[in-house]
C-alpha cells in the first residue's frame, strides 16, 4: 500500500512541554516503572529490543484489550518530553524501509508504522477513509535515552481502561466515550505527513 491509499494521523494528549504515550506490561513491571518513573531491569523490562509506544489510547486498548491480555494487563501514560518526540518525528524510518541499506544509520535508531486507527470498541474506524495512527518503535540504541531522559511521568490508567470496557459491556457507549482522555490533532512542527 503507498502512502496515498491512506491518511497519517497523530491523536494525542499533548502540553507546550510533553506528549503522551502508551504502552502495555505486565503488573511487575509498570509497578516498578511507577514507583522509580523510569523502567529498571530488575523488573523484567528489557533494554535489549525495541520497545513501541503509541500516542493513541484507543490503539493500546485494541493492541491490550482493555489491559486483560496476558503480560499487558497494565496500561501506563507516559508523558515523554515533546522535544523528544519532535526529533522522533524528524528522525525515524518508515517500518517497510528498515532493510535498506541506503538509509543512514543516525535514521535506524526509530522506526514508524502506520497502522489502522481504533475507535472505542477497538474496531477500525468506520466512515473516515482508512485513517492510519502512529506507531513509534525505539530501537535498542535510543532506549537508554527514552528511558533516563526522555521520560518525564509515568501514570497508572488502567483503571479507565477497565471502566470503559465495563461501561461497553453493559451497553453504555456514552459514558464509555466521557472515560477517554482528551486527545487532540498534533501537528509537528517540521514534518508532513
Amino acid at each position: 500500500m503507498t502512502d496515498n491509499n491512506y491518511k497519517k494521523i497523530i491523536r494525542a494528549v499533548f502540553t507546550d512541554d510533553t506528549v503522551r504515550v502508551y504502552q502495555a506490561f505486565n503488573s511487575k513491571i509498570a509497578d516498578n516503572a511507577i514507583l522509580h518513573q523510569k523502567f529498571t531491569l530488575e523488573s523484567g523490562w528489557s533494554d535489549n529490543r525495541t520497545t513501541w509506544i503509541k500516542p493513541s489510547f484507543c490503539w493500546v486498548l485494541y493492541r491490550s484489550g482493555y489491559g486483560f491480555k496476558h503480560n499487558q494487563e497494565r496500561i501506563l501514560a507516559i508523558d515523554i518530553k515533546r522535544e523528544a518526540f519532535e526529533w522522533i518525528l524528524e528522525n525515524h524510518i518508515d517500518a517497510h524501509e528498515t532493510g535498506k541499506s541506503a538509509i543512514p544509520s543516525s535514521k535506524k535508531k526509530i522506526v514508524v508504522q502506520w497502522d489502522p486507527e481504533r475507535n472505542i470498541s477497538i474496531s477500525k474506524l468506520d466512515g473516515c477513509g482508512d485513517i492510519r495512527s502512529i506507531q513509534i518503535g525505539v530501537k535498542k540504541s535510543k532506549i537508554k535515552e527514552y528511558n533516563e531522559q526522555w521520560i518525564q511521568a509515568i501514570t497508572d490508567v488502567t483503571p479507565i481502561a477497565h471502566q470503559i470496557k465495563k461501561e461497553l459491556d453493559k451497553g453504555d457507549l456514552e459514558k464509555a466515550k466521557s472515560l477517554l482522555p482528551d486527545e487532540l490533532l498534533y501537528t509537528p512542527k517540521n514534518v508532513r505527513f
